[in-house]
């Protein structure tokens, strides 16, 4: 990508407007990557060189147990950019938790001395990024109260209810299910066999077939 490139700006007009010289340099060296699904962005224990701003596709950030088991800590779409990096950079600390490519992605990556020189410089710079890093604090601490105080099968009733596409199903696996849940995949296939032999869902190959909202929706509300 030319450095004289802007167009990238388009998905984050808020930058648009900055003007300082350290705004400048940023722009001339950033670069535009693009990410296979499932392809490692960073990994727990990482030096953090690099920002990213995300310009399409979908990023998941997940905290990984001592035992493998996973849990979804939040999902960068386009126009996004990772709280976790942000706070890694602002500590000069590595990252505590990955981050993969949920599907293809394309972004814009910023080396971090140029990130951190205009981010001093800018108001509107410091806005936005501490504005997502609010936002972001904000929806770890609503996922800590849901795993903390509901019940995972209302949990995962509203999880399908999210994932249904326009056809009634829901294209995820029930390892990605228990990922965004905090909780095993066991405990996730036992439920939905449950939700299945009460006529709610059905249970094929590669997805899951939604029946009865009515009765996943009143249970996702307990």
């Amino acid at each position: 990508m030319l450095a004289s490139d802007k167009t990238w700006l388009a998905s984050f007009p808020q930058l648009s407007k900055i003007q300082t010289e350290s705004w400048n340099n940023l722009l001339a060296k950033v670069k535009r990557i693009r990410l296979n699904p499932g392809e490692m962005i960073f990994r727990n224990g990482d030096i953090c060189n690099n920002y990213l701003f995300v310009l399409s596709g979908v990023v998941r950030v997940q905290k990984l147990s001592i035992s493998g088991s996973e849990i979804t800590l939040y999902r960068i779409h386009s126009g996004e950019v990772c709280e976790i990096t942000t706070s890694c950079l602002l500590a000069h600390d590595l990252y505590h938790a990955e981050a993969i490519a949920e599907t293809e992605v394309v972004a814009i990556v910023v080396p971090s001395q140029y990130f951190l020189e205009a981010l001093k410089e800018s108001e509107i710079l410091q806005d936005y990024v501490y504005s997502n890093v609010e936002n972001g604090l904000n929806s770890l601490l609503e996922l800590l109260g849901e795993i903390a105080f509901e019940s995972v099968d209302s949990r995962l009733a509203r999880s399908l209810l999210k994932h249904c596409d326009n056809k009634h199903f829901v294209l995820i696996t029930h390892h990605d299910l228990a990922a965004d849940l905090g909780t095993a995949r066991e405990v996730v296939s036992r439920m939905l066999k449950r939700f299945e032999s009460r006529g709610w869902v059905s249970l094929r190959r590669g997805k899951i077939v939604i029946h009865d909202f009515s009765s996943l929706e009143k249970l996702s509300q307990h």
